[in-house]
């Protein structure tokens, strides 16, 4: 088969080009980044550099494919200049019309949990949207959206708050952990408006890739959703399996309230309306709402748990 890959090389498309090579599939795998291309031919697939709000580029690099798979990239929250919707709506329409104009007949679409809220999710409003938007396709398409849960590699964004680093991670280990555990060194908090016993499913970039990879070489015709994840925890589960890979048994996931996750986002300089959008995610996720409809079509767990990612999470933690 003739497929295309965006992402770049990322967390998810690198292991999804290498294990649709390893089957024997053509490869393109997009990048807006011409130092990519040396990396991207090195594993036996085609570049393609441009930028995925080229309809243009796009249609040229989507014809003649049997399936594509479509991702946004990350945004970055710390931008006030960016409108996340704005660029969602811009980047998913372009998706959209390259399609069209391609004649492209199945899409993967990386999307995510909580994308079933129109309302209510904060930050992840942007998936419900493109969803929308490549729904709007005509029936002949087929569109699996693909919705992962809470990435394993989104736990990095914790560790100068588990180090006590910066204004909040000082501000966490002494409202946390206690004046004490800060003096005699034994800091270490994970801290946020959704924690201590929620449970939590989490996922692995790598099962992603394999559940996208299943879904561009298999048959189908239709639309329909695909939750993909690797473990389910509570929240005191993931801080004590964390806290044993990088030294610090007594790792712990404290529950924050709304306002003082919003309180410390904003000191973090986080942008205000982006740190609402942040704490009505989290807050989602400790009412049950944002997991609600994963529970209603609970997937079959995949092959990498969070004690097998904990050893990366050390290296990295121990490498800074």
């Amino acid at each position: 088969m003739k497929l295309v890959v965006t992402g770049s090389l990322g967390n998810i498309s690198a292991p999804l080009t290498q294990e649709l090579l390893q089957q024997g599939h053509t490869v393109t795998v997009i990048s807006s980044k011409p130092d990519k291309r040396r990396a991207i031919e090195a594993l036996g697939a085609a570049a393609a550099i441009g930028t995925i709000e080229d309809v243009r580029f796009l249609t040229a690099t989507f014809n003649g494919a049997d399936a594509v798979y479509c991702m946004l990239p990350p945004f970055n929250y710390f931008d006030p200049a960016i409108d996340v919707m704005v660029e969602a709506r811009k980047l998913t329409t372009a998706y959209a019309e390259a399609i069209r104009q391609s004649g492209v007949k199945r899409v993967i679409h990386l999307s995510s949990v909580g994308a079933h809220l129109a309302e209510g999710n904060g930050v992840l409003a942007f998936h419900h949207l493109a969803e929308r938007i490549l729904r709007e396709l005509p029936a002949d398409v087929s569109i699996t959206h693909m919705r992962p849960v809470g990435f394993y590699t989104n736990l990095f964004s914790y560790m100068d708050m588990i180090r006590g680093e910066g204004l909040l991670g000082r501000f966490l280990t002494l409202r946390y952990s206690g004046l004490l555990a800060a003096i005699t060194g034994k800091t270490g908090v994970i801290a946020a408006n959704f924690g201590a016993e929620d449970k939590t499913p989490w996922v692995s970039p790598r099962d992603i890739a394999a559940a996208v990879a299943e879904e561009l070489t298999t048959p189908f015709a239709g639309r329909n959703v695909r939750y993909v994840a690797s473990d389910e925890l509570t929240c005191n589960q993931v801080a004590s399996i964390l806290g044993q890979a990088i030294g610090k048994p007594y790792l712990q996931w404290a529950l924050m309230s709304d306002k003082q996750m919003q309180s410390g986002l904003e000191m973090f300089k986080v942008p205000k309306a982006r740190a609402v959008g942040i704490v009505e995610m989290n807050a989602a996720i400790h009412s049950g709402l944002i997991d609600e409809d994963y529970y209603r079509h609970r997937p079959v767990l995949g092959k990498v748990k969070l004690a097998d990612f904990a050893p990366e999470f050390a290296a990295v933690y121990h490498k800074r």
